[in-house]
């Protein structure tokens, strides 16, 4: 079974101060032509600018680079999943590039951990990580990895290491 990367947005993707940009009403049609997906032409265009334009860029590599390298797949745990349908969602995976990544959801419910480790049991998942920047380490220990902002060259390095721990299970 692939790794699974239970993945949060805010602070990990999406910073908490996004840089200012001029809202672009053409770009869902430029993103649905340049992507050769015509259903990104119908999300919200205040959606699509936040994820292209609010979205740190860097962070969104590294994070396709450690699912590629690992053929890991996501898991989506923010509260996004809350606010935005599976097609949004997927969406937004797509403008950065990390759509065949995605598989899931985690079920609506609170603390995140316990929604996590439900997910965990039920899916019998061995190989995870947990990419969030609220701590949670005491619940997960070395499969946590905290961010600050957004995920990182350092994060990076600490989750390609934790998987590697876990490649014997």
């Amino acid at each position: 079974m692939n790794p699974i990367l239970f993945l949060d947005i805010d602070g990990v993707l999406n910073p908490p101060i996004c840089p200012q940009y001029e809202l672009d009403f053409a770009l869902s049609d430029k993103l649905a032509a340049k992507l050769n997906n015509p259903s990104i032409k119908k999300l919200n265009i205040y959606f699509v600018n936040q994820v292209y334009y609010g979205f740190d860029k860097k962070s969104c590599e590294l994070i396709k680079k450690l699912a590629q390298e690992f053929e890991a797949k996501i898991v989506l745990t923010s509260s996004w999943r809350l606010y935005y349908t599976k097609e949004e969602i997927e969406g937004m995976f797509e403008i950065v590039g990390i759509k065949d990544t995605f598989i899931d959801f985690t079920v609506h419910g609170n603390p995140r951990n316990n929604v996590i480790m439900e997910y965990v049991h039920t899916h019998n998942v061995k190989r995870y990580l947990v990419i969030d920047d609220f701590d949670m380490r005491n619940n997960f220990g070395y499969r946590f990895i905290q961010t600050a902002q957004c995920f990182n060259e350092a994060n990076y390095h600490q989750a390609r290491y934790a998987l590697k721990l876990q490649q014997s299970l």
